[in-house]
């Protein structure tokens, strides 16, 4: 019986798209007036959702941009449509009673008017070339009251390095900041870059902490900008840097996260996209949302030659990689990449948090998005899913969440991405949950709330707002990392050396939650010998039993733990409630997943930076070598 319904739901929806084709035919022949729309459309039955879900699904093929995926019957969906697909699209909805309400008539005029309307200082320059401006003032904003207040004109720092907030800027502008930071506060600030993006721009993030030189305290890292069309993300990033340097010294509450802390901030991970997104008022290249890796060219199903490029980066980290909410289509915005890690910017974060500098002393991976006014934890690729800590992950996010909105009232919603949106694999915060043992992990997507219809357009005088706003929300994170610091006792790093190439070692980290085994090799030429220093302080564990701290200090399991753990795969039931079939199952695909092995003290990980590879070993110097 499913069979057949699954059957006819297919032919339900070829049908459709055949449709939607020779409604496509028909707009080209009669021509098209050149707008971008977008299209507020709600789903008011399971068959309607349906329908949407497949055009998101081929959204790339139609010219679809959705800025709200579907997800729930009744939850509005908003779609930007190119022109030439304008009318195919209403006639498609109207024929289905599918209701619907054009919100945005012209994009491209809206986003030239409110250029016009900001007087900002680079408008004559890029107007002349038809470029954006660097200050995107819009109408007003529906919300006015406290939370308009402080946007009126840039607040007043204390820093002496000067930046014009509650504008938008380009990289370069970032950057020579970033650089009069480092220079005013040596003893502060030091500058880094974590790689170079496909058009060979540096990724470059700031490390804050007193004194600079400290490198055994514990670790928070921020980034913004993952996603090119995200303006307000890397601006919130910059904010907070900002109140790092300038409040040092007279607000206590800084000035002791910067004693015992260090940050690690990159306010924009997608550097090309970001430019490229600023490069042009056409609505596709302002919305542009991936990098701007190699461009490829195809045929599409009506044979137009179509050339496209680029990878979502919160697609392409390697947590379920290419699963659920991604796509293998290189034209679609969600393209997951050839392979998890393919793009230098993702590899760049990865390999910064899993170098000896930053693996197992981070304790908050906080990674900026917008909109929709959501405070995201692990895990997103499938519903109901969760990492072990979890109510300390949701006591810690929910604090944040009701600090941020005691601010202006602006309101968030709290869950997983899959939960309170919908189910998506490969993103950096699951990534850095899973592999990289971080203990409070969040994605933020900051204002406006999804009801909004120009969210990507966030007016410029919300800015400061919510970089104030999302600040105090963030404090609570970091005061939760405070208190673990004073818990955990500083250790130090293995000291890694050049080696032969012919050998691959890894080292064993402490995990701040139960985990499972992961063993991580690197593929790359020169591998690293990882010495390990005489006595090194190793932390106690509250929420570990104190014979797993004991075996962890001496980095992985004895040989005859190993033996144990294996037979268990075979034969037994792991602690977890998993069975003994999951466990063969994930050592049948070693290959291409990773394989789990526990014992009654506890989970245990050995890690090394690199690309990540699961792979069971029986060796009985697991402990010290993974080859």
């Amino acid at each position: 019986m499913m069979v057949l319904i699954r059957l006819l739901l297919l032919l339900f929806l070829l049908h459709q798209m055949s449709f939607v084709s020779a409604l496509l035919k028909a707009d080209k022949e009669a021509g098209s007036e050149g707008k971008f729309q977008v299209l507020r459309i709600v789903p008011e039955t399971p068959d309607e959702l349906t329908l949407l879900r497949t055009l998101y699904k081929v959204a790339q093929e139609f010219e679809l941009d959705f800025w709200k995926a579907p997800t729930n019957v009744g939850a509005f969906v908003d779609v930007m449509v190119a022109p030439e697909f304008v009318n195919s699209l209403g006639e498609l909805l109207a024929k289905q009673h599918i209701q619907y309400n054009t919100i945005i008539e012209d994009v491209q005029s809206m986003i030239l008017q409110r250029e016009k309307a900001s007087g900002g200082r680079h408008h004559q320059q890029h107007a002349q070339k038809g470029n954006l401006s660097e200050s995107l003032l819009l109408n007003q904003f529906k919300l006015f009251g406290k939370r308009m207040r402080d946007d009126a004109s840039s607040p007043v720092s204390r820093n002496k390095a000067v930046y014009g907030f509650g504008d938008y800027h380009s990289y370069i502008e970032m950057l020579r900041w970033l650089d009069d930071i480092e220079r005013f506060y040596p003893q502060l600030a030091q500058t880094f870059t974590i790689g170079t993006t496909y058009e060979g721009r540096p990724i470059r993030g700031i490390k804050i902490g007193s004194p600079i030189s400290d490198t055994n305290k514990r670790i928070v890292w921020i980034d913004g900008g993952m996603h090119a069309r995200e303006w307000a993300s890397i601006h919130t990033a910059l904010w907070f840097i900002d109140q790092l340097i300038s409040q040092y010294g007279v607000d206590p509450q800084v000035t002791a996260y910067m004693d015992t802390l260090n940050f690690y901030i990159v306010p924009l991970a997608n550097p090309d996209g970001f430019e490229y997104s600023r490069s042009d008022v056409n609505p596709q290249t302002r919305f542009w949302r991936k990098n701007r890796g190699q461009q490829l060219c195809k045929k599409d199903r009506w044979r137009r030659e179509r050339c496209c490029g680029g990878v979502d980066l919160n697609r392409n980290f390697d947590f379920h990689w290419g699963e659920t909410g991604s796509s293998s289509d290189l034209c679609s915005d969600i393209y997951q990449g050839a392979y998890a890690f393919s793009e230098p910017e993702s590899r760049a974060i990865r390999d910064k948090i899993m170098s000896p500098e930053l693996y197992g002393k981070v304790d908050s991976f906080l990674t900026l998005h917008t909109y929709s006014q959501m405070w995201i934890h692990p895990y997103n690729h499938e519903r109901r899913s969760f990492p072990n800590d979890i109510e300390d992950l949701q006591e810690v996010g929910r604090r944040g969440v009701r600090a941020l909105e005691q601010v202006y009232g602006t309101r968030y919603r709290f869950g997983t991405g899959a939960d309170i949106l919908y189910p998506s694999a490969g993103g950096s915060d699951d990534w850095a949950k899973s592999k990289a043992g971080v203990k409070y992990v969040y994605l933020l997507e900051l204002r406006p709330g999804e009801e909004e219809w120009d969210g990507f357009l966030l007016d410029r005088r919300q800015l400061i707002p919510t970089g104030r706003e999302t600040w105090e929300g963030v404090k609570v994170v970091i005061d939760a990392v405070m208190r673990r610091a004073k818990e955990l006792q500083p250790w130090r790093s293995p000291t890694p050396t050049t080696a032969p190439t012919t050998t691959t070692t890894t080292t064993t980290t402490i995990m701040t939650t139960p985990m499972v085994t992961r063993i991580m090799t690197t593929p790359r030429p020169t591998a690293l010998v990882v010495t390990p220093p005489a006595a090194p302080p190793r932390a106690v564990l509250p929420d570990l039993p104190a014979q797993t701290n004991a075996r962890l200090q001496n980095f992985g399991p004895s040989p005859s733990e190993l033996q144990q753990m294996n037979r268990r795969v075979d034969s037994s039931t792991d602690n977890d409630g998993q069975s003994a079939s999951t466990l063969r199952q994930a050592k049948k695909h070693r290959g291409r997943g990773s394989g789990k092995a526990h014992n009654a003290n506890g989970h245990f990980t050995c890690v090394w930076h690199g690309y990540v590879k699961a792979k069971w070993q029986q060796s009985a110097n697991l402990s010290a070598t993974c080859k």
